[in-house]
């Protein structure tokens, strides 16, 4: 099997850093610092003209002088001005890929964008790929490789970054350190020249070290590669988006930092849903997402129990998992039989399952096992809160020994501070998902319930259309050529009708009267009841509904009506639109569908993920 082209970047064994530096402080000496302490296992080249050992390595002047020793990947920390140049050396000497950490590009205006596009040229020429520039680098741990300029450590795991943000990656890997939550990858894409999420995610995607996907998102360049990778990833494994950006006053300052245009948060959630990705708005949901992917885990449902020494705790997460669509499991009448032989008679005789203050060790263990085994059960939230009658730690022991037979999720939340430490220390070294507050352990089930759930909808296959007519495509063209022929934007009813009829879209036969008599022949031609709306471009190019300014009459019975209809529809617009141009009415006859609903469908082109269908209520 041939390797994928993004190897070099993430399995590289051969580094040259340009700018690795002795200079305390600079990140030039903390990133080559970080590759020498994480024990990278290739081969190291410090490139550097002003120095002839960096931190005990020889160093050279330029790649030309390492003297033909493959390189596979190239990370750059100098002046912008310098990058163009050093990325054309480096695709001459035959280095595939480079990290330019380096800022100064098309972030910084119009002379960092000349850079810029010389860089990329550059590279083009040799086929060399570039992840960044303005980024913070990248993190492979499990073959040593730290090329990233922060002071955390993190140890190796299952789990994959790819953020946008420098700032959020320091974030994370701080987070990652304290909870003891390791990482397969962690990239940090910058202002993504040329990789970007699509490329990233068709390595991981491959990658059998990453078991699952975060990714910090503010802007999107290529929309079609972003959802490949996206839809390729989510098929086999958890992705979880944060993505900056959600409203309208926020835009400005993502594409001032981004230099992208953003398109409509809600186009985004809609692609994202279409992908099979689980989205959080929060870093506090993104951190319960991190953990609980980082578990061994994997819902097959969504039904909860809930095991509590308290009834409070217990009400809050009834709540909170209410408000996400997570019912709570109907425990069968053989788990209820046994715990009634297992509890005392204080127990709450329902989910969720209240075990009272004084619980020991032992009637946690044997609760929770018979939820486990009940196959209404999906999951198992186990809450504890301190009592005097209660240890903690001793609870917290029991829960991870039925932890490891457990093929069904268990997630638990010790709620305090001092005297749960431990048990909480516990639960990280057991693998075992932990929380403080029960609300985030909820919203953890959820986000593994919603991921089988995407799994489930992604194998969905939608039903044949059957055999449709081929569309009138010249005569679409006709009509909308002659409304901008008009220098108008906003279709007419008619020319809307057309349009949908050209594309073999069933509509309703509709005709315009000019007056009162004209809609009454058409009406008895017709045969009732119709429907009458007033016909006014001013109103199309104004309002969104007719029936704003009384312009829509509906089920209009017989012949004598029909007048009165018509001037009702005319003194009403009138009144509230006196400079309107009214050009009579249009009839139709009403439509009878049994089961039929009144659905609303359009079309906006989003500037990122192109044409976007809307769909709603009518």
């Amino acid at each position: 099997m041939s390797k994928h082209y993004l190897t070099p970047l993430f399995s590289p064994h051969s580094i040259a850093v340009f700018g690795a530096s002795n200079t305390e402080e600079s990140v030039g000496f903390i990133v080559f610092k970080n590759l020498i302490q994480a024990h990278y296992q290739g081969e190291l080249y410090p490139i550097n003209p002003k120095y002839e050992k960096v931190q005990d390595y020889t160093a050279y002047p330029s790649i030309r002088e390492i003297g033909g020793k493959p390189i596979d990947l190239a990370i750059i920390i100098t002046p912008a001005k310098t990058v163009p140049d050093i990325i054309e050396a480096c695709g001459e000497y035959g280095v595939k890929t480079a990290v330019v950490i380096s800022s100064g590009f098309s972030e910084s205006g119009k002379q960092g964008a000349k850079l810029e596009k010389k860089m990329i040229a550059n590279a083009k020429r040799f086929g060399l790929r570039i992840l960044g520039p303005n980024c913070l680098g990248i993190m492979h741990p499990r073959i040593g490789l730290n090329a990233i300029f922060t002071s955390s450590c993190v140890k190796s795991g299952n789990l994959a970054l790819v953020s946008q943000s420098d700032a959020l990656c320091n974030a994370v890997l701080d987070w990652a350190c304290h909870n003891d939550v390791g990482f397969s990858t962690i990239v940090s894409i910058g202002t993504s020249a040329d990789l970007d999420f699509g490329n990233i995610l068709d390595y991981l995607v491959s990658d059998p070290q990453t078991q699952g996907i975060l990714l910090y998102i503010e802007a999107i360049h290529h929309a079609r590669s972003f959802m490949s990778g996206l839809r390729a990833a989510a098929r086999l494994k958890p992705v979880v988006v944060i993505k900056s950006g959600r409203h309208e006053n926020t835009l400005n300052l993502v594409m001032s930092r981004s230099g992208s245009m953003i398109g409509r948060d809600d186009a985004f959630d809609a692609a994202l849903q279409r992908a099979g990705v689980v989205r959080v708005t929060t870093f506090g949901q993104l951190f319960s997402a991190a953990k609980t992917l980082a578990s061994r885990y994997k819902a097959q449902g969504n039904r909860l129990a809930i095991v509590t020494n308290g009834g409070g705790p217990g009400i809050m997460a009834t709540d909170r998992a209410t408000d996400l669509g997570i019912p709570l499991a109907s425990l069968s009448h053989s788990t209820l039989d046994a715990l009634n032989e297992a509890l005392s008679c204080a127990w709450s005789y329902n989910n969720p399952v209240d075990i009272i203050s004084d619980a020991t060790p032992e009637r946690y263990q044997k609760t929770v096992s018979l939820c486990l085994q009940d196959q209404q059960v999906d999951g198992v939230l186990i809450i504890l809160t301190p009592k005097a009658m209660t240890s903690p730690l001793e609870v917290a022991q029991a829960i991870v020994e039925i932890a490891e037979q457990s093929p069904k999720p268990l997630l638990t939340c010790w709620m305090g501070g001092t005297q749960v430490e431990e048990s909480h220390r516990l639960f990280v070294q057991a693998r075992i998902p932990e929380f403080h507050t029960p609300e985030m352990a909820v919203e953890a089930f959820y986000y593994l319930a919603a991921y089988h759930k995407n799994q489930q909808l992604l194998l969905q296959t939608p039903s044949s259309l059957g055999h449709l007519e081929n569309p009138d495509v010249e005569g679409a063209r006709l009509i909308i050529e002659s409304v901008l022929a008009e220098r108008r934007k906003v279709l007419t009813e008619m020319e809307s009708k057309a349009l949908l009829g050209a594309f073999r879209i069933p509509i309703v036969y509709t005709a315009i009267a000019r007056n009162a008599n004209e809609a009454l022949v058409l009406a008895e031609l017709m045969g009732f009841p119709i429907a009458m709306k007033v016909n006014s471009p001013d109103i199309l190019n104004n309002i969104l509904h007719k029936s704003d300014v009384g312009g829509v009459k509906l089920n209009i019975q017989n012949a004598h009506s029909i007048r009165e209809a018509f001037k009702s529809i005319m003194q009403r617009v009138q009144s509230q639109l006196p400079n309107a141009r009214l050009d009579g009415v249009t009839i139709e006859r009403m439509s009878r569908k049994p089961n039929g609903r009144e659905l609303r469908v359009g079309m906006i082109r989003d500037p990122v993920f192109g044409p976007v269908i809307t769909f709603g209520i009518g």
